[in-house]
């Protein structure tokens, strides 16, 4: 028996200026998928389990890249194009992918579903695919249409990334096996989401994902679950979702399911709100300078790297700057290639004048002289510690998502621990942040993952969509 795999991941912010070039993904072909740790997500779940199962697998190609802007033609064309030369005169009896579900292409809004329909062209109408999707994926017809069987994260922020893997590879072991005839229940809900108000350690997602266990419990279903979408992307998909995997033999039953699990989603929706304390900028830090918390650890919530965002903007660091109350905070990370060169040249201990960032929505960098500390370079990018008169901040040569792990700082020199302060570009905290915050609050900054969704230009997403129309209603 055997079974292709693949990987394709990318989570796209149409908001973000720019697009993401082919050269922007980590690739990998053939024997190489297996090598790689920077092309897939869900993959090693997938692979072990099929692996345990006694089934040869055929890796065929991987690609992944930070969340960024729109992609182009050219890099989904050679994920595409590679997966077909792979799968040509090969006979496989099934399909497992590991894919995000939230791409958006130059041209075309549906990517994975364009991909699942040439794979489905390519291995024809009998054999299963199945795929491993992340919670914030966008949900289309054409994936439904060309999908047999779906596992999605149950956990945001993302643990369970492996154990969503293994989940894929066994919906697909179960229909090689003839034991079932895989078939999909859909119900899209119009909701738009954003994850910093859906953590699932908290309400209502906890009591949500407890029902898709309770719903896996019942005689004809195998896999359910909710998809929140990606709330940054102006795509005509946009929206919320339960999909729900069964036995075709009990197509009834996976259909009412997925129509329960969709109507308790939207009953609800007016439930949805941060998971952490979140206030506007000042604010934010006003709280951050009154509490005896240590340390206090502030997410820049409108320039998330991981969401897409540019991760340049400076407004809250200049607040910071024009205070004095706030010891010395620790600030990651503004990603400036200049001024990372600038500090580079000038070697460690030296003083440097920087034109950081930018302000946003104006452009303007903000002008700060300070000293170089310490450099380290990383997988992902290259950093600096620059001390500024008011705050410590990491600088680094691009986007990055190094400052997820507290441990990173250390590399540096600096222990986040004995700060008062310390300001992230990042949504909901890692599990890893949330041991070291004494006290964890949302600064609601402008930026390109807004967490004030009325306030970004949406054009293309289905109306009415709730909370942008509040009052939009809705049925099954």
């Amino acid at each position: 028996m055997k079974v292709a795999v693949a990987t394709m991941s990318h989570e796209t912010n149409t908001f973000a200026d720019g697009t993401t070039d082919f050269e922007t993904f980590a690739t990998a072909v053939g024997a190489d998928l297996s090598e790689r740790e920077d092309v897939g997500r869900s993959l090693d779940g997938i692979v072990e389990t099929l692996d345990a199962a006694g089934v040869e697998i055929l890796p065929t190609v991987g690609a992944s890249a930070l969340p960024a802007p729109t992609v182009e033609p050219e890099a989904y064309e050679w994920v595409e194009e590679t997966l077909l030369d792979r799968l040509d005169g090969e006979a496989v009896d099934g399909v497992c992918l590991d894919l995000h579900g939230s791409m958006f292409v130059k041209g075309n809004p549906d990517p994975e579903g364009v991909l699942l329909e040439a794979v489905r062209d390519a291995v024809g109408p009998d054999v299963p695919i199945t795929a491993a999707l992340d919670m914030h994926a966008t949900i289309t017809e054409r994936m439904v249409a060309h999908l047999d069987g779906v596992a999605g994260y149950r956990t945001a922020p993302h643990t369970d990334v492996a154990a969503t893997g293994e989940r894929a590879a066994t919906l697909l072991l179960d229909a090689l096996g003839g034991d079932v005839e895989l078939t999909l229940g859909w119900r899209p809900i119009p909701i738009l989401l954003a994850g910093e108000r859906s953590e699932t350690e908290a309400e209502p997602m906890r009591t949500l994902v407890a029902s898709l266990r309770e719903a896996d419990r019942r005689d004809g279903i195998l896999d359910a679950n909710y998809f929140l979408g990606f709330p940054w992307a102006d795509s005509p998909h946009a929206g919320c979702h339960a999909l729900v995997t069964g036995d075709a033999s009990a197509e009834s039953v996976v259909e009412s399911t997925a129509t329960e699990l969709a109507e308790r989603f939207w009953r609800r929706r007016r439930s949805f709100a941060f998971t952490t304390e979140a206030f506007e900028s000042g604010a934010a830090l006003d709280e951050a300078a009154s509490t005896d918390a240590r340390p206090v650890v502030v997410a820049d919530t409108g320039d998330i790297p991981g969401a897409g965002a540019s991760e340049d903007t400076t407004n809250l660091l200049a607040a910071v700057l024009d205070r004095a109350d706030l010891e010395t905070p620790l600030v990651a990370v503004v990603a400036d290639a200049d001024s990372y060169e600038a500090c580079r040249e000038a070697g460690e201990d030296t003083s440097v004048s920087l034109s950081l960032g930018r302000s946003y929505p104006g452009g303007t960098p903000l002008n700060v002289d300070g000293t170089t500390r310490a450099f380290c370079d990383t997988g992902d990018a290259r950093t600096t510690l620059v001390s500024l008169d008011g705050a410590d901040v990491v600088v680094s040569d691009r986007r990055t998502n190094v400052h997820r792990d507290p441990s990173f700082f250390g590399r540096l020199g600096v222990d986040p621990r004995e700060r008062a302060l310390v300001l992230l570009k990042s949504g909901y905290l890692s599990p890893a942040w949330k041991d070291v915050a004494g006290r964890r609050l949302f600064a609601l900054t402008p930026g390109e993952t807004d967490q004030r969704l009325s306030e970004l230009p949406y054009e293309r997403v289905p109306r009415p969509l709730y909370p942008l129309d509040e009052d939009a209603t809705w049925s099954p």
